[in-house]
């Protein structure tokens, strides 16, 4: 799904038409009224988690499997964006067990270590779906592309497959109280967690998905930007990721979650120059720009997930608590993808590019509130391995 907006503009699709695309994502904004649910039923005998990982796997397999066999063409397209639906759905109810799994095995320093590969691999995810898709797309053609994105789906269920899950003690006894949405509302520092994932993941999806749209524009081809698009993936994951996560065990979360977001800023900021012919589009000019967005983006993910899964653990209802958060970063993801898509389309590229500084100073503003909020700053606290944080406004 990453790559199809991109290969529809090549066919000469509107701006317009494609704004809609993303919406297929719309399980994943939503996803968080079926978690309880997936939280609450299972079976004991393949597992909690296996219980849904598994089925909702096969069925993202057998959905990108019909797609490549079908292609995606004028005729063909309204099928693959069913096909695509599907998936969307089965994945998005995937994630409620695997974000559980994670919350529930991990604690402390491991934690940020646990989520910094899981928010590595979801980014290579995206990578490998967007940039690799549109390389393979280009050398390949659509189909094998499409193909090779199915196999990569497959080897994950067999890995699943070979896995067995350890059972939690209190499994074999009694099943936790029953999972419910009105839990996640009622705890204090709530909001400032959901806000954190959305504004984080609005930053960061503001400028990814529009400049390859700007690209195709200018006249790039599908390989060129899909390699400046890799070569992000891969500091994405390396320095965003990887350095993100020794940063949040020294330096706090907060601490990240700024310095991530200055980066953002600073790649869409060379975007909005570009766009609006103050700097010339060029390849080494368009990759610093990928490159602060893609570090500032894996930074930020790492930090803001790291709080999120230290906020889910304290309650017996990992699962359903995670996919909470993780619907308001989709929602951020998903909808600012059709937004300033469509404000491209209206007001000009530059416009949709400005949209990511607007989001990062309201998150900066969310992050300087904790300092007022014990709950949120015990949980950054720990989360930086007891090092205490405090935003101070004016040095003295």
């Amino acid at each position: 799904m990453e790559t199809l907006p991109t290969l529809l503009r090549r066919d000469g699709v509107s701006l317009t038409g494609i704004a809609f695309l993303p919406l297929v994502g719309l399980p994943w904004i939503v996803k968080f009224l079926w978690a309880p649910f997936v939280d609450n039923h299972w079976s004991r005998r393949i597992g909690k988690r296996r219980s849904w990982i598994i089925p909702m796997q096969a069925t993202v397999f057998l959905c990108l499997a019909a797609v490549a066999i079908l292609g995606i063409g004028e005729a063909t397209t309204p099928i693959a964006i069913a096909l695509f639906a599907l998936a969307s759905l089965a994945s998005a109810t995937q994630d409620t067990a695997t974000d559980g799994l994670g919350a529930e095995n991990f604690e402390g320093a491991m934690l940020v270590r646990a989520n910094a590969v899981q928010v590595g691999g979801t980014m290579i995810g995206f990578f490998i779906g967007g940039a690799g898709c549109l390389i393979l797309a280009g050398m390949l053609g659509r189909q094998a592309a499409l193909a090779a994105m199915a196999l990569i789906v497959l080897s994950g269920l067999v890995l699943i497959l070979l896995w067995r899950e350890p059972a939690p003690a209190a499994q074999s006894t009694t099943r936790p109280e029953h999972a419910s949405l009105s839990r996640f509302v009622r705890r204090p520092g709530a909001v400032s967690v959901l806000a954190i994932a959305l504004l984080t993941a609005v930053t960061a999806s503001s400028v990814f998905g529009l400049s390859k749209l700007f690209l195709i524009d200018r006249g790039w081809a599908l390989e060129a930007i899909g390699q400046i698009g890799m070569i992000g993936g891969v500091v994405t994951v390396v320095v965003g990721c990887g350095g993100g996560a020794w940063l949040v065990r020294r330096m706090g979360i907060a601490r990240v979650l700024l310095l991530s977001l200055g980066l953002s800023c600073a790649g869409a900021c060379l975007w909005i120059m570009q766009a609006s012919a103050i700097l010339p589009v060029e390849r080494h000019i368009a990759l610093v720009a990928i490159l602060l967005g893609s570090a500032g983006s894996g930074g930020a993910s790492v930090a803001a997930m790291t709080l999120a899964m230290r906020f889910a653990a304290r309650a017996r209802q990992a699962g359903t608590d995670m996919t909470v958060v993780q619907s308001s970063r989709d929602l951020g993801e998903i909808g600012t993808s059709a937004t300033v898509t469509a404000i491209a389309g209206v007001a000009g590229y530059s416009s949709g590019f400005a949209f990511s500084i607007v989001a990062a100073i309201a998150a900066v503003f969310v992050i300087l509130s904790f300092r007022r909020n014990d709950a949120l700053r015990q949980l950054a606290d720990e989360a930086s391995d007891g090092e205490e944080w405090s935003p101070r406004l004016n040095p003295d």
